[in-house]
């Protein structure tokens, strides 16, 4: 039995959704919404965060990714943002034949700059914020929200909106806040993208001010030349990639992966379907 939360919907292939760090399972709403009439979605809250329990001993990277795999449908592809699209490349790592593809959304092999990888957050950065975490939790947390929406058109509206999603579910525990940025402090995982064996899809929102756009581009020479591995670059913010304006970009992209033709964006005239959310 698996020890993390998660909730299930749709029909036909199955996704499964890795939130990042200080959310949970919910802010993939809007994409569960677009994408449950083709697959089935399988939504998970990870530990410390969420309807999820901190598991005893804490996480590292590994542990992190063994808990989403025990969490997971068997081949599916996964999804995951931010600290979830690192453990979601770790899980493909480790573990390829029990994933079928990964998307990673605003996410990469290495947060932290260093010499060779210097589009990324800087690491004194990482450090006074993990201060200002231990010291004032909640305001901590209030100002990583803000930089969610930072380059948005409708910032104010869009910050309403990931604050409403956030509220609607037990916040995240301090440690288990601490240990996720550890493992952003701590991982490289660029040595190994040379092991992909499985298709991989890396989308940055080109107004991120957390992950640059431009961080993905030493990674792709890496990979194995039969490893599917593209980056896109829309121009929108970190939190817009999951909302619904890019949701239909999103199910192009899947169908692209499990080797279909692309969706239509056209719309049936006087058509409007309305689907029920994930329980």
């Amino acid at each position: 039995m698996s020890l993390l939360h998660t909730d299930t919907c749709g029909n036909g292939p199955d996704l499964f959704l890795i939130h990042g760090w200080g959310l949970h399972g919910g802010v993939w709403q809007p994409l569960i919404e677009a994408l449950q009439d083709r697959y089935r979605l399988t939504v998970v809250d990870l530990p410390g965060h969420g309807y999820s329990p901190l598991p005893a001993g804490g996480f590292d990277l590994e542990r992190l990714s063994q808990l989403l795999l025990d969490s997971a449908p068997a081949n599916a592809t996964w999804i995951g943002w931010s600290l979830g699209g690192m453990a979601a490349l770790n899980a493909m790592l480790h573990w390829p034949q029990q994933i079928g593809k990964a998307v990673m959304v605003a996410a990469q092999p290495q947060f932290i700059q260093s010499p060779d990888w210097p589009n990324a957050t800087p690491g004194n950065s990482l450090a006074m914020f993990t201060d200002s975490l231990v010291n004032h939790t909640e305001q901590t947390l209030k100002r990583f929200l803000g930089l969610q929406v930072r380059g948005s058109a409708d910032e104010k509206a869009q910050l309403r909106n990931i604050r409403a999603m956030i509220d609607a579910r037990p916040h995240p525990q301090a440690e288990a806040l601490r240990l996720g940025l550890e493992i952003l402090r701590s991982t490289n995982l660029r040595p190994r993208m040379g092991e992909i064996q499985r298709p991989l899809q890396l989308i940055f929102g080109g107004r991120d001010m957390l992950v640059p756009a431009a961080a993905p581009r030493p990674s792709t020479p890496l990979c194995r030349r039969h490893a599917s591995i593209s980056c896109r670059r829309p121009a929108i913010s970190r939190f817009s990639l999951i909302q619904t304006r890019f949701c239909i970009r999103s199910r192009n992209l899947l169908s692209q992966l499990n080797g279909q033709h692309a969706f239509s964006t056209g719309k049936t005239p006087g058509t409007r379907i309305l689907r029920p959310r994930c329980a």
